[in-house]
């Protein structure tokens, strides 16, 4: 006989009443509200010091570039060592590289360089987080538990992406853009801060005695053998340079021309953040037989918000819409999370998410330097209506891949070996 379906998942209390989620919470918190922050202190920052979109784009692509170079670097070094202790270093690392980029501008540095190099140190921040984060869940928080943990984790990220531009835009027109990241890099170091109160999590330790390319090695193998990763990877790199470079380096300019400002592209960001709540709250109940090919289909939502962008449609039409977008993006957040702390061997899941994530941004680096050129070239209006065609595209082409369409919820019994026979 079936096992009732309360028996299958956590119930909600318990997930909500569980001292790690709850610290977790608040801890992550600070941090998802320093970055909803940033988009908005950064970019009006830049653009009211520097008056260039091409520097935004290229201080946005050394963070990128940063995190391309160190992330496996970092999944091998989180496969070592506790990962807590890269979790709080990395928000430690983002936290002073706002406060500095904050300082420089307070005292109207305006070489670039400056804030390339606090851009660097975010980038290695970020490279840190990625693989570290994925094994630490993995280690601390149960099987059963883990969707659920992953749409808390995206309820709490987009209140930080609702509040956060609001606050961000509410300190630029009330005192500057570059307090505002002053406020920003406050709020990761409370948030790291907390998080050492978190349990550390027992590393494997079968591979500190290999070498650095024996490693990588290693989590490469393991990578290439699960189709489902990469597959939605190739998806994703080229998803960054059509939709997120343009979001980042474009999106203010046309707040700046077509709407009213930083207050017009926070109300935007908010609404991916309203989104993005709902795509969590949608997770923590929602439990598809297929997770990965249910978010893959979730992420067309971006679609509209991207046609409307190139129309210079109604804000509160375009705003609407963005709901849409990042309810699509947390619901394949949470799942894709989900399944990669279910599906992946313990012993290499850093080493496999820096892989994961070395493919799907490496071309954002390229994305943030070409988007305003194209945009000069096929025009802005282009550049985003290029964008919807390719969610689009991409999603159908995805789902032609048999593992991505037919990977389930349950994974092998023991996932402790990278030759591990449920590498689809």
């Amino acid at each position: 006989m079936p096992q009732p379906r309360e028996n299958a998942r956590s119930k909600t209390g318990e997930i909500l009443r569980d001292p790690v989620i709850q610290r977790l919470t608040v801890a992550r918190s600070f941090v998802s509200l320093a970055n909803g922050m940033l988009p908005v202190a950064l970019s009006f920052t830049i653009l009211g010091l520097l008056h260039s979109a091409t520097d935004l784009g290229f201080i946005l692509g050394a963070e990128t570039l940063t995190m391309v170079v160190a992330i496996l670097f970092a999944g091998v070094l989180a496969d070592r060592v506790p990962r807590k202790w890269l979790l709080v270093l990395s928000d430690a690392l983002f936290g002073l590289s706002m406060v500095a980029s904050g300082v420089f501008a307070i005292l109207s540095i305006r070489h670039v360089t400056y804030y390339l190099l606090a851009a660097v140190l975010i980038g290695f921040a970020d490279a840190l987080f990625v693989p570290a984060f994925e094994g630490w869940a993995q280690q601390v928080i149960p099987v059963q538990q883990r969707q659920q943990a992953s749409a808390v984790r995206s309820i709490y990220r987009n209140i930080g992406a609702i509040a956060g531009p609001f606050l961000a835009a509410l300190l630029v027109a009330s005192i500057s853009a570059p307090w505002a990241l002053l406020v920003a890099g406050a709020l990761p170091l409370v948030g790291g801060a907390i998080f050492l109160n978190l349990p550390t999590g027992a590393n494997t330790g079968e591979s500190t005695t290999a070498s650095l390319v024996a490693e990588l090695r290693s989590g490469w193998g393991a990578f290439r053998s699960r189709s489902w990763i990469w597959s939605v990877d190739l998806q994703f790199a080229l998803w960054h340079v059509v939709i997120w470079a343009p979001l980042m380096v474009l999106g203010p300019v046309l707040a700046e021309h077509y709407y009213h400002g930083a207050t017009s592209w926070a109300l935007i960001w908010a609404g991916v953040g309203v989104g993005g709540v709902i795509g969590g709250l949608v997770a923590f109940q929602y439990h598809p037989k297929y997770p990965v090919r249910t978010g893959t289909i979730a992420m067309v939502g971006l679609t509209p918000v991207m046609i409307l962008l190139a129309l210079h449609a109604n804000i509160w039409l375009t705003s609407a819409a963005a709901i849409l977008g990042g309810a699509g993006l947390e619901l394949f957040g949470a799942l894709w999370s989900y399944s990669f702390q279910t599906h992946v061997p313990a012993d290499v899941i850093s080493k496999v998410a820096s892989f994961d994530f070395l493919a799907s941004v490496a071309f954002l680096p390229v994305g943030l330097a070409i988007v305003v050129p194209l945009s000069q070239l096929i025009s802005v209006k282009g550049v985003f209506l290029l964008g919807a065609v390719y969610l689009v595209l991409s999603a159908i082409l995805v789902l032609l891949v048999p593992s991505v369409r037919r990977l389930g919820r349950t994974p092998p019994e023991q996932l402790i070996h990278t030759d591990d026979p449920g590498a689809t």
